[in-house]
C-alpha cells in the first residue's frame, strides 16, 4: 500500500492477531483482539506514528462528511461509547486501518488521481474543475461509484485542502 504507515516489528507482530475486515469478524475474534488494538494504538500514539491528517480526520469536526456537526470520534461518544470502548468497538476498525494503511482504493487509480493532482501545493481553486472531472473519469474507468469517502482520505493524504478534500468527494458522489 502507497500511504501506509511504518510498523515496527513489534507493531506488526500486534497488528498479525487483529481481523481488520469487519465482516469477517466474529463474536470470539472481537474479545480477542481488543487488547491488541488498545496496545497497537498506544504503540502507535507513542512514537506519533499516525499522520496528523489522520488524526484530524478522526477528531475534527470540520473533517467528519455525515450530517451530525461532531468529528467521527464523536459520533461514538453520542451512540454512548467512551475511551477505549471507542477503539475496540468493531465499528472502529475501518478508522483503523485508514491510519495503518490510508485510503482503500486500486494502485492504479491512486496513481491516476496522484497524477491528476500533480503537486498539491500549486493547486488553486480554478483547479478544481479539471481535477474534479479527471476524479469522475477515474472512477468510471475503475468502478468506484461507492469510495467517496476514500477519494476524501485519499485527498486529504495527498495534502490537498479540506475544502478541495471535500470537492474531490462531491465529484465521486456525482458519478452514475
Amino acid at each position: 500500500m502507497r500511504y501506509e504507515i511504518e510498523l515496527t516489528g513489534d507493531e506488526t507482530e500486534i497488528l498479525s492477531g487483529i481481523e481488520l475486515d469487519q465482516t469477517a469478524l466474529d463474536h470470539e475474534q472481537y474479545k480477542r483482539q481488543a487488547p491488541l488494538i488498545l496496545e497497537l494504538l498506544q504503540s502507535l500514539a507513542e512514537r506519533k506514528a499516525i499522520p496528523e491528517i489522520r488524526l484530524k480526520y478522526w477528531t475534527d469536526p470540520e473533517y467528519h462528511l455525515g450530517r451530525l456537526k461532531t468529528s467521527s470520534k464523536g459520533v461514538f461518544e453520542r451512540n454512548g461509547n467512551q475511551g477505549d470502548e471507542i477503539y475496540i468497538h468493531p465499528n472502529f476498525l475501518p478508522y483503523l486501518r485508514y491510519f495503518l494503511f490510508g485510503a482503500q482504493l486500486p494502485d492504479a487509480a491512486i496513481t491516476e488521481f496522484e497524477e491528476a493532482v500533480g503537486n498539491p501545493d500549486w493547486v488553486s481553486s480554478s483547479d478544481i474543475t479539471g481535477i474534479a472531472a479527471k476524479t469522475r473519469t477515474i472512477v468510471r474507468k475503475f468502478s468506484l461509484h461507492e469510495e467517496d469517502e476514500e477519494f476524501y482520505r485519499l485527498a486529504l493524504d495527498l495534502g490537498l485542502s479540506q475544502w478541495f478534500a471535500k470537492s474531490v468527494r462531491d465529484a465521486v458522489k456525482q458519478v452514475r
